[in-house]
């Protein structure tokens, strides 16, 4: 399965943030330090989530991490980009994240200068989408402003996805300062899916409890609009689990839900066990066979439904 029939099948995504384009605990192999090519993501992923864009209030402009997205230092990582958009991968801008502010310039006094210079940069590097990652106290009037615009401005087929902590989609802990099922009821249908943040104390994916229940919560979100976001290492902070429970998680779900699963998500890239920073792309060969597997399995069980309504039942 490649990553183009995976996208188009709706459900079953891999994806993973990429943050680190650098990494500065390994010897430079480049100008800029050591790259973190995102290139042998290719045919694992269906989704690479480029984290994080800032915007920034007192100059008006929007950072790439440190930098402003057209710095030298992510040439690279744009051509690279471009060479795995053409292979059907989608690339996401991941907008806000830890780092406060971004979402504070984009108050309705404030939308109309900061918001045409992030959606020039959308429209120069061609991103296929943004996640939004709110994690300040944020009108809802302020998110639903922006989906809608983003929505007019690039059309239906720009991806839009939310990355709350999971508890915040049963209506638990909340990062964001508004009430997400109030978000789904009024914007849902622009939203493409979730990526629930399964980390830090605010869920977990294994066991998948409380996937079950956002599922299962008021009227629920569909599996395939539901992506468990999960530490790809314990490095990256609290509520790391290890990858054969995420497995087992995962090949649970899809057979509870008629082998419909949104997917799975990466934070982050660069230092992504089984491999670590020599190999991180084996993490994504691993969720990738597991969702090979789950299509093998839905195969295997619709073909053996068939064959038994095919059966005639011998007469006297």
């Amino acid at each position: 399965m490649n990553s183009s029939s995976l996208i188009g099948a709706g459900s079953h995504r891999v994806s993973l943030y990429y943050q680190s384009v650098y990494d500065t605990s390994v010897a430079p192999n480049s100008p800029f330090g050591h790259y973190v090519s995102p290139l042998p993501l290719i045919t694992l992923i269906t989704h690479l989530l480029l984290s994080a864009f800032h915007i920034n209030f007192d100059d008006v402009s929007v950072h790439l991490n440190d930098a402003v997205p057209e710095d030298p230092m992510f040439q690279q990582l744009w051509s690279d980009i471009a060479v795995m958009q053409s292979t059907g991968i989608k690339v996401i801008g991941m907008l806000g994240g830890a780092a406060p502010g971004t979402y504070t310039c984009l108050t309705p006094d404030l939308f109309d200068t900061y918001y045409p210079v992030l959606a020039g940069y959308i429209k120069r590097y061609k991103l296929d989408g943004l996640d939004l990652d709110v994690e300040q106290d944020t009108p809802i009037d302020d998110i639903v402003h922006l989906i809608d615009r983003l929505k007019e401005d690039f059309g239906d087929h720009f991806i839009i996805t939310l990355a709350p902590v999971a508890s915040a989609l049963v209506e638990g802990p909340n990062l964001s300062g508004f009430d997400y099922i109030e978000l789904e009821k009024r914007v849902g249908h622009k939203i493409s899916w979730y990526n629930a943040q399964f980390y830090s104390g605010f869920g977990s994916f294994f066991p998948d409890d409380l996937y079950l229940e956002i599922v299962n919560f008021g009227s629920g979100i569909h599996p395939n609009r539901l992506v468990a976001t999960t530490f790809t290492s314990p490095d990256e902070g609290f509520g790391f689990v290890d990858l054969d429970s995420v497995v087992s998680s995962i090949q649970d779900l899809a057979f509870r839900h008629d082998f419909n699963f949104g997917g799975i998500g990466g934070w982050e890239y660069f230092n992504s066990l089984p491999g670590g920073k020599e190999q991180p792309y084996l993490w994504a060969q691993m969720m990738s066979d597991a969702m090979k597997q789950i299509k093998a399995n839905q195969t295997q069980l619709e073909e053996s439904r068939s064959i038994q309504s095919r059966i005639v039942p011998r007469s006297g």
